[in-house]
């Protein structure tokens, strides 16, 4: 059986945390939590079907502008390590290979046409 879930963001004693409501039981999280359970759940979703679509999804979504990054190289992997921080989700690291590179290098360098968002788009 399947009850909604209700979240309120609030503080208790001047910390921010989150409300959760299912059947009546309330939780109350902190931010150390909120930060595993997002780690947990994103581990849980890539590992259930449907997976995400390949391609963005059309129409608006969650941007965030100037993100922070940094670049790794590892001694034992032929590419590099772009890691990201998203506001919500905290560091995001990819392990793209040399041949990935190149084409990510390329889709950041060339001139956005003034066309449709999938006329420049580059996948690889």
């Amino acid at each position: 059986m399947y009850h909604t879930m209700h979240m309120e963001v609030s503080s208790e004693s001047g910390n921010p945390v989150i409300k959760f409501t299912i059947d009546g039981r309330t939780s109350v999280v902190g931010v150390s939590d909120i930060d595993q359970m997002i780690r947990q759940l994103a581990h849980a979703r890539a590992a259930m079907q449907p997976t995400h679509p390949v391609e963005p999804p059309e129409g608006q979504y969650p941007l965030q502008i100037d993100p922070c990054w940094r670049v790794d190289r590892l001694a034992d992997f032929d590419g590099a390590v772009l890691s990201i921080r998203h506001l919500g989700v905290g560091w995001i690291a990819f392990a793209l290979p040399t041949v990935n590179l190149m084409s990510l290098v390329d889709a950041l360098t060339s001139t956005p046409e003034t066309t449709s968002r999938a006329s420049h788009a580059m996948l690889n």
